[in-house]
């Protein structure tokens, strides 16, 4: 008689790592963009090991696609709550231009930061390109779906945010948990000190 643990077929966790994102397939549209977001908040750390395709300007612009749909879907709920009331599409034409120079700025910005972080943990240790650093940067921004949460969406992004980008690094790049975590964490209490610090500066100035 054939033993249970052979006719079952194996768990999610004993799946092997997938052979690429369907974002980064050749040819890939908003089908593979909503497939590989599914994946990613699904199953990060499976999603996220698998190797890298393309080049960066694929990963920003999957960054910039999801900050573009909860955007879009944040005006709505905003317009259908306030019945219509949200102004011309002078509001949408800025949060776009937001948006590119967020990307612009901010993607490869805390990417680098996160980069000399984990750079620095690793104490002379090869440590991963700065691409693919980028690269789970990137992915980690489908946690600007939890923004559409009322209230505590932001709260709901941030510790999200942190986990997904911690998971991408340790499931991307091969880094232990640790180092991933401080990598990411780290970069983030410098940036809102200097912000503080120069928030500060200004209230002085004036």
């Amino acid at each position: 008689m054939t033993e249970p643990s052979q006719t079952e077929s194996p768990g999610p966790e004993a799946a092997p790592p997938p052979s690429g994102l369907p974002w980064e397939a050749p040819g890939a549209g908003i089908r593979e963009f909503f497939l590989s977001m599914y994946g990613i908040m699904a199953r990060p750390s499976w999603a996220l090991s698998a190797p890298p395709g393309g080049a960066w300007p694929r990963w920003a612009g999957f960054a910039l696609i999801m900050w573009f749909v909860v955007f879009i879907a944040r005006y709505l709920l905003s317009w259908a709550w306030s019945m219509g009331d949200m102004g011309g599409p002078e509001m949408l034409l800025w949060g776009i231009l937001g948006m590119l120079i967020q990307a612009a700025v901010f993607l490869p910005l805390y990417s680098g930061a996160v980069y000399l972080t984990i750079n620095l943990l690793l104490r002379g240790r090869p440590a991963p390109p700065y691409p693919l650093v980028l690269r789970a940067v990137c992915y980690s921004q489908v946690s600007t779906a939890a923004m559409l949460i009322p209230m505590v969406g932001i709260f709901a992004h941030m510790i999200w945010n942190v986990w997904l980008m911690a998971v991408g690094l340790r499931a991307g790049l091969g880094i232990d948990r640790r180092t991933a975590l401080l990598g990411v964490i780290l970069p983030m209490v410098g940036f809102f000190v200097l912000g503080m610090l120069l928030a500060s500066l200004g209230l002085a100035v004036q």
